[in-house]
């Protein structure tokens, strides 16, 4: 499985499209007290902002106030089947 990279995708959005894919749907507080991003000191803030944008993408989606879950779209990049430069680029353009 080859993943299809889009110049605005970082590292740390992949580690969450893989963690909502096996967790579920989760929040930025829950998902920083978690070992996979706890141990690389990723705050809940930073946590929000990439979901933001991957959800801007159609990557995730919000399922509630402050909560994310991998879509189809994400699943799909997931598992090398889309290329994220098809997707939407986020609007939201933040350096995180």
């Amino acid at each position: 499985m080859v993943r299809k990279h889009a110049a605005w995708l970082r590292a740390l959005d992949e580690r969450l499209l893989e963690h909502l894919h096996e967790a579920g749907e989760s929040n930025p507080m829950l998902m920083a007290e978690h070992p996979r991003f706890e141990e690389v000191g990723i705050s809940s803030g930073q946590i929000r902002e990439r979901c933001l944008q991957l959800a801007d993408a159609g990557l995730a989606g919000m399922t509630g106030k402050g909560w994310f879950d991998v879509t189809t779209w994400g699943q799909q990049y997931l598992d090398g089947e889309i290329d994220a430069r098809d997707q939407p680029k986020p609007r939201l353009q933040r350096l995180l």
